[in-house]
């Protein structure tokens, strides 16, 4: 049985580029992986969450939802995405998921800041996934920590989004800028509180790391984890 590796961290903190050189590296020493990104924006099962991320606001602000409303749209993304990553598990050493159940955690438990409180609600976040809906639980989830007032500014250089019906370059949640820094303080808790929840840091001393740099971090985590 494969191992399922999770790539989090708030928008802007470089994800994919780092999904790219890991998956490069994988591909050099002959590893079996399979790949897939959250939320499967224009699929029919992610239809809640792309309305939700519109700035238009259908369902109201993002941050007036609440963490449980919202993560039920993520939710069924991954429930029907589940039934494909089982098979891929049971062929490949690793699935890679660019976002997974963590960014509920970062996005939605940003929006309660009492921390007994939003342990509580990562416990019913839990049962709903795993037992609920059992989808696969991830073996290492690896944080890509960026400072939000740098996140948005790598957002600002991105093109238009195609799930955003007005042509924006940011949807709903990167354009607030406090909802990006409580997201980031979400995933440094979830590192804090799970075992499995590894942060890495995307800066040195307010310095950007280049991605070879960044790399380098996860590659090390990967050696140490997995022996490979």
């Amino acid at each position: 049985m494969g191992k399922l590796v999770v790539f989090e961290g708030v928008d802007g903190s470089g994800k994919n580029t780092q999904l790219e050189l890991l998956t490069r590296r994988l591909e050099e020493k002959g590893i079996k992986f399979k790949t897939i990104a959250f939320p499967r924006h224009g699929n029919p099962a992610a239809c809640f969450i792309d309305k939700y991320l519109q700035p238009s606001h259908p369902y109201g602000e993002p941050k007036t939802i609440p963490a449980e409303v919202a993560s039920m749209f993520y939710a069924l993304d991954r429930y029907d995405a589940s039934f494909e990553m089982k098979k891929w598990l049971e062929e490949s050493d690793f699935v890679i998921a660019d976002r997974y159940l963590g960014s509920n955690i970062g996005h939605q438990g940003g929006k309660i800041k009492d921390e007994t409180k939003r342990k509580k609600y990562v416990d019913w976040l839990y049962t709903l996934e795993f037992n609920t809906l059992k989808i696969p639980k991830p073996d290492l989830t690896i944080v890509f920590y960026l400072p939000a007032e740098i996140a948005i500014k790598r957002i600002e250089k991105k093109q238009n989004r195609n799930y955003i019906q007005d042509g924006s370059n940011k949807d709903a949640h990167e354009s607030d800028i406090e909802h990006l820094r409580n997201a980031g303080d979400a995933y440094k808790w979830a590192a804090r509180t799970y075992p499995n929840f590894i942060i890495i840091d995307c800066c040195d001393k307010n310095k950007e790391l280049t991605p070879e740099e960044i790399h380098e971090k996860v590659w090390q985590v990967f050696q140490k984890q997995y022996d490979i």
